[in-house]
C-alpha cells in the first residue's frame, strides 16, 4: 500500500509529516486530510474570530499531490 504523508499548519503551528500513513488509494488519503481539519477545527479553542486550517498531502516521492484548507469564520451579531 501507498504511503502518504500530512503536513498541517493549523495557524499557531506547522507540523511536517516525516512518518506518514499508509492507504489503499489517493481518495482515501484525500478524505483523511479533510477529516482531519475538521477535527482540528473542533478540538483547537481559538482566540479571535477567523481562522485557516491547512494540509497538504504528499506521496512517497514527497511530491504534493494533494491541499485542503478550511476556514473558520465567526462573530458576534451587533
Amino acid at each position: 500500500m501507498p504511503r502518504y504523508f500530512f503536513d498541517i499548519d493549523d495557524g499557531v503551528r506547522d507540523v511536517h509529516d516525516d512518518e506518514g500513513v499508509t492507504f489503499n488509494d489517493q481518495e482515501s488519503a484525500r478524505k483523511e486530510a479533510i477529516v482531519t481539519l475538521a477535527e482540528l477545527a473542533k478540538d483547537i479553542l481559538l482566540d479571535g474570530n477567523d481562522h485557516v486550517f491547512k494540509a497538504q498531502v504528499r506521496d512517497e516521492t514527497g511530491k504534493r499531490i494533494y491541499e485542503a484548507a478550511l476556514t473558520l469564520r465567526s462573530a458576534w451579531d451587533p
